[in-house]
């Protein structure tokens, strides 16, 4: 028994260990299978890769920035930042500049109407869990091209993966010149580490070059030959365009100058926001601030779009560029918001792009055109964007869809020297639609020349343009004078329209410079280039003063209506008219303030008045008139009711008819209404005229109108027949014939209306024995009779229309040699006897069957008809002789 129970407890024993056993398996199983997963989450969220390339550049590449981005799940979206890294030390700190920041979404592009905005970055890699971008170096905003050190930050905004940072530079291209210097605070001797230096070709022009000075406030730009303005900025310092350096840079030069940069004392803040959407804010976007004394401050949204820009106390003009904001696909605004230093909560929106305007910029030969820029702005002058082109010299416009209430204008700007662009055009778009549009460009190497001034001293900032047709397109170029107040435009052969941009907005229009109302707008002026220069000088004048032209007006009359407006002529191009004296003014007509004076009187009378135009500026004159308005006359009415025929190729003329109404009286033809026969022309004072030169085979119908000085109608249907020339018979006699002899003549006819047709006339005798008249005209047979035959042909037309002639046939006897020829030495002798005014040729072979037979003699005589005739070469007795008759 005991055994037994100790069999038991070694039994449990051992199943207790095979059941320990058991456990360490499935724990061993589920460590694996737990690391197996390990291992596949591993897998599938492998690293995230980025890169940019090219990492460095000069300020001068005009290619693109690819962006690849590997390791994304399918239709990520990431954020990429781009910082200017001012202190260089390789790391994103606060004082690095953020430049750029948008989001790109695996497999997404921004398309809109079937074309993709290639301004906003997108993905071109078609793989699922890689976004490849691309960028456009020269895009137009010019901060990515301020020389220096840039960092580029991947990250997610869900945290899917800690963010990636590249460094990317931006090299100065080695110029044989040189500008140095200093940045230094407040005009003193301490620099200023780390401001950006921006080069300008002058007043009011974009930056041409940028570079960061380093950290001991030192900067150096290496620029091509020319003259610049130089300016500085750090975050809360402002630059000075008053004060300024301009300087001119020659080859190989060096020239050192300092730059000053004035602390900030107050500050602006605020937000840059989607205008559909007020708490979506824009990153990156650089906004410049400036004073009407000539400060400029400059400051960048954060990742949220909130803004903070050092400035001082007074006034400042914020404005939302629109090159920072092309990448995010949205446009700018043409008008600032004025601001107090100080302020807080500044609202700045701008409206996504809702359509596009695409095409390319090649020249004339079909080369495309690289990192050109093409803008667009709409009639309202509200809203702006810019595209530039691609290495296939394509280009894209983000616009907005506003159909008939605001249209678009888009041109290219000429960047290129030696070259002029074909002009922009006008369009209307709606929401969702892209239209295209190409542009050329021809060589211009020739010049239009000359300056501006305005009270003998020059105006220098205004826009001077040049407008031509070559080849059926048209061409234009432009620029602004410089301080002198000169220009040099760059122009082709052809013949060029020269103007001053007056009133056409913008900073480079006179009425910004010398203000509106100040001057009067001078008339453009015609060049013609051909292989040659030319000159344009412009003498801007004064204002003349507010001048009414319309002096008197022409009459009305009770129960017609009336619609003049009055004429003047202002500086501004503002025309306020206004009634001085309206119970003098007639009660029945309308009064309206752009000087149209309309309406149907019902009273007649004489009525005296005096208007007013004011030009908006405070200036103003006055001017009497008097209006006349007739009583009630008869009504109008067309009293020619009947057109006499015409002739073809003959002069036409007749002067219609009114009466009634108010003269004077305008004719014309109605629209719906069929023209006159082919030729004839209706002038205005009533006279049909021409020379028509087909006929109409019946009357041709058509309407005429007549409009009286009230602008009454009359109505009348008139018709013309055009016959063709009276129809005659041409021939003026019919050749004679010979008895025996085979006949034939040709009647003819003219006038009328073809075809002829032929016969004798009723009574008429017959033609000669032998001969018939057929219905064709034709005379012919073989006479057997020696008469003359008189008879009357008659000729048939088309329109049944006949005439008749009397002509008469002479059929003359066969000629015949009388007695037999006598020899004599070496010679016959013959008589021969025929017909007076008959032409005969006596020829003769000693062979009868030979066809080659010599002609002896050749007679015709009006009187003789017997001719004694010799053949003084006969050698034998053998000879054959013949006569024919007509030759």
């Amino acid at each position: 028994m005991p055994s037994c129970a100790s069999n038991k407890k070694t039994e449990f024993s051992m199943h207790a260990k095979i059941h320990s056993s058991k456990s360490v398996v499935k724990r061993y199983r589920w460590l694996v299978a737990l690391a197996s997963g390990l291992l596949v989450g591993h897998s599938a969220l492998a690293a995230v890769t980025f890169t940019n390339t090219p990492s460095a550049v000069s300020n001068t590449y005009s290619g693109l920035i690819t962006l690849s981005i590997g390791g994304l799940t399918n239709t990520e979206t990431v954020v990429v930042q781009k910082f200017l890294d001012l202190n260089t030390n390789g790391v994103i700190d606060g004082t690095d500049w953020l430049v750029q920041q948008f989001a790109l979404q695996d497999g997404t592009n921004f398309v809109i109407g079937g074309v993709t905005n290639f301004n906003v970055p997108g993905d071109l890699n078609a793989t699922t869990g890689a976004v490849t971008a691309q960028l456009n170096f020269q895009n137009g905003d010019f901060v990515q091209n301020i020389i220096g050190k840039y960092l580029f930050k991947l990250s997610s905004p869900v945290g899917h993966f800690a963010p990636l940072t590249n460094q990317f530079a931006v090299t100065n291209f080695p110029f044989a010149q040189k500008i140095t210097g200093n940045v230094v605070s407040n005009g003193t001797s301490t620099t200023l580490s780390n401001a950006v230096v921006i080069l300008m070709p002058g007043p009011n022009s974009s930056p041409v070059a940028g570079a960061v000075a380093n950290n001991a406030g030192s900067y150096t730009i290496q620029v091509p030959p020319g003259t610049y303005m130089l300016a500085a900025f750090r975050s809360n310092y402002l630059a000075n365009f008053a004060t300024a350096p301009i300087i001119t840079l020659g080859g190989g030069a060096t020239i050192t100058t300092n730059l000053t940069s004035t602390n900030a004392t107050a500050s602006i803040s605020g937000k840059v926001v989607d205008a559909a959407n007020s708490s979506l804010g824009l990153p990156g976007i650089m906004l410049p601030m400036q004073s009407a004394n000539g400060l400029m401050g400059i400051g960048f949204t954060d990742t949220n779009g909130n803004f903070n820009v050092g400035v001082r106390s007074g006034q400042w003009k914020v404005k939302s560029e629109d090159t920072p904001l092309i990448v995010h696909g949205y446009l700018g605004l043409q008008n600032g918001t004025n601001v107090t230093a100080g302020a807080t909560g500044v609202t700045l929106t701008v409206p996504k792009a809702t359509a596009l305007i695409y095409g390319s910029v090649k020249d004339n030969l079909g080369n495309p055109l690289v990192g050109l820029d093409v803008y667009a702005n709409d009639n309202n002058n509200l809203y702006q964007t810019d595209g530039y082109t691609d290495a296939s010299g394509n280009y894209v416009l983000g616009v907005l869809g506003l159909g008939s209430s605001d249209s678009w204008y888009a041109n290219g700007n000429n960047q290129l020297t030696n070259y002029v662009f074909s002009q922009g055009f006008n369009t209307t778009l709606t929401n969702g639609q892209a239209q295209l549009q190409n542009f050329t460009a021809v060589l211009a190497t020739n010049y239009i020349t000359g300056h501006v001034q305005y009270n003998g001293n020059p105006v220098s900032g205004v826009q001077v343009y040049a407008y031509a047709n070559i080849n059926g397109v048209n061409y234009q170029s432009w620029m602004d004078t410089d301080t002198s107040g000169n220009y040099s435009l760059n122009v082709g052969n052809g013949n060029w329209g020269v103007g001053v941009n007056c009133q056409y907005g913008g900073s480079d229009s006179l009425d910004n410079i010398l203000g509106s109302g100040n001057y009067q707008c001078p008339n453009n002026t015609n060049i013609t280039i051909l292989n040659n220069n030319g000159t344009a000088n412009f003498t801007i004048q004064p204002c003349g003063g507010v001048q009414i032209l319309t002096t008197s007006l022409p009459d009305g009359q009770v129960g017609s209506y009336y619609n003049q407006f009055l004429q003047g002529s202002t500086c501004s191009g503002t025309l306020n008219w206004s009634l001085n004296d309206p119970q003098n003014f007639p009660s029945s007509l309308g009064w309206s303030g752009n000087g149209n004076i309309q309406g149907t009187p019902n009273s007649s009378g004489t009525y005296n008045f005096s208007v007013t135009l004011n030009d908006g500026n405070g200036h103003s004159t006055n001017q009497n008139l008097s209006l006349y308005i007739a009583g009630v006359s008869s009504p109008l009415q067309v009293t020619t009711t009947y057109l006499p025929d015409g002739t073809v190729n003959t002069f036409y003329s007749q002067t219609l008819q009114a009466s009634g109404g108010q003269p004077p009286y305008s004719w014309s033809i109605p629209a719906y209404s069929a023209d006159p026969p082919p030729n004839l022309t209706l002038a205005t004072n009533g006279v049909l005229s021409g020379t028509p030169v087909t006929a109409t085979g019946a009357p041709a119908y058509f309407d005429v109108e007549v409009t009286d000085g009230a602008a009454n109608t009359a109505y009348q249907t008139l018709s013309l027949y055009i016959a063709n020339l009276p129809l005659v018979i041409t021939n003026v006699s019919l050749p004679n014939g010979t008895v025996g002899t085979a006949y034939n003549a040709q009647l003819g006819a003219s006038g009328g209306q073809p075809p002829y047709n032929w016969q004798l006339a009723t009574g008429s005798a017959n033609p000669s024995a032998g001969l018939t008249l057929y219905s064709s005209g034709l005379i012919s047979g073989t006479p057997t009779t020696n008469k003359v035959s008189i008879f009357k042909v008659q000729v048939t037309d088309a329109n049944i229309k006949t005439t008749n002639k009397v002509l008469s046939i002479t059929i003359n006897s066969k000629p015949v040699l009388l007695g037999l020829p006598s020899w004599l030495t070496n010679q016959f002798q013959m008589r021969l006897t025929g017909a007076s005014n008959q032409n005969y040729t006596v020829q003769m072979s000693t062979n009868l069957s030979s066809t080659n037979w010599i002609s002896l003699f050749i007679t015709n005589n009006t009187t003789t008809n017997s001719f004694l005739l010799t053949d003084p070469n006969a050698t034998n007795q053998q000879r054959f002789y013949r006569i024919l008759i007509g030759q």
